[in-house]
């Protein structure tokens, strides 16, 4: 296994709460691009660049932005012995999120077309890897593409570099993967076609079980309106007006204020005295209670309101604290959001929120949860030092991997392997191709097993058990058929498990 340092550079990085998992796995930050000052100090103040130059402030259209970047780069190259960066990932803002784009406006595509300028970035510096991260319509919104044509988001991607990049792209939701928060979103992996044995199938997260809300924040101390753990100095009640209070009390798990009689619903009193509800404000989920043995609804950048979209906590009349923000978006304790951080008590919180609260709110609100990245980095890391050892790992049970035109074929005889390697088989499957997985002395049981978890996270538009045999009673020979599968065409690749 290689000891060498891994690295990568961020675009539109935010105040860094997704690419702090590649801290966390040990990776180095070349360069880190940011327009706002407030979110590039919060990266300061993690240490997340070697050199302080790596902070790139500003406007990553300009020649200026540009420069720094390469000046950057080119410094790694002098003085790390850098050869070629391992990671460039991007969250470019993207505006007009329809899928009806084309009557948006220019300047929303024009917006859009800040995704375009990573691309020609990715293009130039041309890492190992690249990575971008955004909504679920990503991919669909159109954009003002290097050659100055609109086209979806999709086009210009593959257009610009699927001749040296194999590229592929889900919609997944993070609640199925170790986050503690419903939040459907796109993940595009492009791995070089230098290294043939790298898959971006293999770089995916690992899918993981759901984390209840209760299981995420359930040992926080209950708090009222305006009270401070005194042993947490981000865990505190948000204080707001008495008569919110009195909108929200009333008001049981997964139900909205709007729900309860009109004397607790939100709203003000006429000259008359009469109650007039601000149905203009009604969303079916604003001023709506959490539920504590769900997961949490996605945060969103005004989580500081009660009147947000599901920002109420399940029981004590309050919006969750910073504390149970960060637990749901999964940043760990040791992130911090000012260099004095440390500094910190409960007997000189006050200032500190009222200059930092907002800001890391939103930061918040608009980040990539940290274990998603991270395990993302972990996989990067390993497949990387295993591919510069030459230690390529495979399952050993997993043999025989022939992709002949529209067709693929595995064989295995290990249920637990296949199990584990499952998403990477599936997510060969391209809109016309076969995938048909042959299984040796599995049980009944554990091929429908296998259906049925490929049937739970739509992997395939059709999935079939065929009987091979039945040498054995109970142990047989089955072909397991997916056929009309969602996911994205990828060819020439080879199946890495690690």
């Amino acid at each position: 296994m290689s000891n060498k340092k891994r690295t990568y550079i961020t675009l539109f990085s935010s105040a860094g709460v997704g690419c702090y998992g590649f801290k966390l796995n040990g990776f180095e930050c070349i360069a880190t691009n940011e327009l706002l000052d407030a979110r590039l100090s919060i990266q300061k103040a993690n240490h997340k660049c070697k050199y302080e130059s790596g902070y790139i402030g500003g406007d990553i259209t300009t020649e200026e932005t540009h420069k720094k970047l390469f000046d950057e780069i080119d410094k790694w190259k002098t003085k790390e012995a850098l050869s070629q960066v391992d990671v460039v990932f991007a969250t470019p803002p993207c505006q007009g999120m329809s899928t009806a784009n084309y009557k948006k406006t220019k300047d929303e595509q024009v917006r859009n077309s800040l995704v375009v300028q990573a691309i020609k970035l990715i293009s130039q510096i041309q890492p190992k890897i690249f990575i971008f991260e955004n909504v679920r319509a990503f991919m669909k919104t159109i954009c003002t593409d290097t050659d100055g044509t609109d086209k979806p988001i999709k086009d210009s991607i593959y257009s610009n570099l699927a001749d040296r990049y194999n590229i592929f792209y889900r919609v997944i939701n993070f609640k199925d993967y170790g986050v503690p928060s419903s939040r459907p979103r796109t993940i595009v992996i492009g791995t070089s076609k230098e290294y043939v044995h790298l898959s971006p199938l293999s770089l995916f997260p690992s899918r993981h079980k759901e984390i209840k809300l209760r299981e995420a924040i359930g040992d926080l101390a209950s708090l009222e309106f305006g009270q401070k753990d005194a042993t947490d100095y981000l865990h505190f009640a948000r204080p707001f007006p008495k008569e919110q209070l009195d909108w929200i009390r009333h008001t049981k798990e997964g139900q909205s204020s709007f729900n309860q009689p009109i004397e607790y619903q939100p709203g003000h009193y006429d000259d008359n005295g009469n109650k007039v509800i601000n149905k203009g404000a009604y969303m079916g989920n604003k001023y709506r209670r959490l539920v504590w043995d769900k997961v949490c609804s996605c945060i969103h950048t005004r989580n500081d309101v009660l009147s947000s979209q599901d920002t109420i906590h399940p029981t004590d009349n309050r919006v969750l604290s910073i504390r149970e923000l960060m637990r749901v978006m999964t940043i760990p304790d040791s992130f911090h959001w000012t260099n004095y951080d440390d500094t910190i008590t409960i007997a000189n919180v006050d200032e500190y929120l009222k200059t930092n609260e907002l800001n890391i709110r939103r930061c918040v609100g608009e980040a990539v949860p940290t274990q998603i990245m991270k395990n993302v980095a972990y996989k990067i890391k390993m497949a990387l030092d295993n591919e510069e050892t030459e230690q390529v790992t495979f399952f050993d049970s997993v043999k025989d991997l022939v992709i002949p035109g529209e067709s693929i074929k595995v064989k295995t005889n290990d249920f637990k392997t296949l199990n584990d390697c499952l998403p990477q088989i599936a997510g060969l499957l391209a809109d016309k191709t076969k995938v048909e997985i042959h299984c040796y002395d599995f049980s009944i049981d554990e091929m429908t097993a296998i259906k049925n978890l490929v049937q739970k996270w739509d992997w395939a538009d059709f999935v079939k058990i065929c009987h091979e045999s039945k040498s054995n009673p109970s142990h047989s020979s089955y072909q397991l058929v997916l056929a009309n599968g969602k996911l994205s065409k990828v060819t020439d690749v080879q199946l890495s498990l690690f």
